[in-house]
C-alpha cells in the first residue's frame, strides 16, 4: 500500500495504469498486531456443510483429511484480521486518490484469482468448482459510465475482464485477445449476453470441466458422476440434481454449452474417457 501510494502521488500529473497484488487473505492466516488479537472473541459462524453426509460428496471434493468445526473456529478469527488488515490498507490508497483529486477520474478494480473454502464442505483453500472456491469478487468502481450500486448477476470470467476494462477506457484492444466486452451490463445497458462460463481443474491427472451460469453449475468429472448445482434453491451445494427429470433440459443446454467450448478451444479435459462417456450421454438424452 506504502509504495502504490507514491506511485499515485508521483503520477499524479499524468496517466497511469498500476495494479497493486495483496497476498493476503491468505494461508497459514498470519497477520501483524493489531489485527492478530482483533477478532479472538468472535462468534465464527460454522458452514452447513461442513458435516453433510458422505453421499452428498463427490469424489472431486472430498477431503483429506476433513476439517472440523474446531479447526474452523482457530483460524477464522485471524483470517478476518487479514481482512481488516487489507480493508484499511486499500482505503489509504482511495484516500491518496482523493487527496490528489484524482478519485473521479480513475477507474478502480478490485477483485481476487481464488476463494478460500474456510470450512465449507469440510475443506480450506481452493481447488474445486465450490462457490467458495472458484467464485471471485469483481468490483469495479467508474464515475460517470458505471451507476452507483449495479449488481451484474450473469455469469463472467477472468478472461472477460480486460475486453471489459478496455472499453471503460476507450482504448483499441489489442489483436488476438479472447473474451467478451462486459460493459453494456455494467452501464445498465440492455445487452445480448449469453449467460454462462466455463471453468477446468488445474490437474491433468484428476480433470473436471464445468459450465456455470447465475443459478445452475454443471461438472464433470475424471472420478465420477456428473454434478448439477442449482445455486438459487440450493447455495450451499449440498444436493445433486443431474438426475432429475427436472433437471434435463438444463442439463443439455449446459452440455451442448461446453462441448461447444472444448471443440473451440481443444480442452484435452473433454477427451478424458469418462467425462466424455458422461458428456455423450447427457447430450443423447431426449
Amino acid at each position: 500500500a506504502n509504495r502504490t501510494i507514491d506511485f499515485i502521488n508521483a503520477n499524479k500529473a499524468k496517466p497511469f495504469c498500476y495494479m497493486v497484488s495483496f497476498p493476503d487473505p491468505h494461508g497459514p492466516n498470519t497477520v501483524r498486531k493489531p489485527y492478530d488479537t482483533m477478532y479472538k472473541n468472535v462468534k465464527v459462524p460454522i458452514p452447513v456443510s461442513i458435516n453433510k453426509p458422505r453421499s452428498q460428496t463427490p469424489r472431486w471434493g472430498a477431503a483429506s483429511p476433513k476439517i472440523t468445526a474446531d479447526t474452523v473456529r482457530a483460524l477464522m478469527p485471524k483470517y478476518y484480521g487479514m481482512v481488516k488488515c487489507l480493508d484499511d490498507n486499500i482505503g489509504r490508497i482511495l484516500d491518496a486518490l482523493r487527496k490528489n483529486g484524482q478519485i473521479d477520474n480513475t477507474i478502480i478494480v478490485f477483485t481476487s484469482d481464488h476463494g478460500d473454502l474456510c470450512g465449507e464442505h469440510g475443506r480450506l483453500n481452493k481447488g474445486t468448482p465450490y462457490e467458495g472456491s472458484a467464485r471471485v469478487p469483481f468490483l469495479i468502481y467508474c464515475p460517470g459510465k458505471i451507476p452507483a450500486g449495479t449488481i451484474v448477476n450473469q455469469a463472467l470470467s477472468c478472461i472477460d475482464f480486460v475486453p471489459t476494462l478496455f472499453a471503460f477506457t476507450g482504448d483499441e484492444l489489442p489483436k488476438d485477445i479472447e473474451g467478451r466486452d462486459a460493459s453494456p451490463l455494467f452501464r445498465g445497458v440492455k445487452a445480448k449476453w449469453d449467460d454462462i462460463a466455463f471453468l477446468r481443474s488445474t490437474s491433468t491427472s484428476k480433470p473436471w470441466l464445468t459450465a456455470v451460469t447465475d443459478r445452475y453449475k454443471l461438472i464433470y468429472s475424471a472420478l465420477g458422476d456428473p454434478w448439477l448445482y442449482d445455486l438459487q434453491n440450493d447455495p450451499d451445494e449440498m444436493h445433486n440434481e443431474f438426475a432429475q427429470p427436472k433437471s434435463k433440459k438444463i442439463v443439455r443446454r449446459l452440455t451442448a454449452k461446453l462441448a461447444a467450448y472444448a471443440k473451440l478451444h481443444n480442452d484435452p479435459y473433454a477427451a478424458d474417457p469418462q467425462i466424455k462417456a458422461d458428456m455423450t450421454l447427457a447430450l443423447g438424452q431426449n
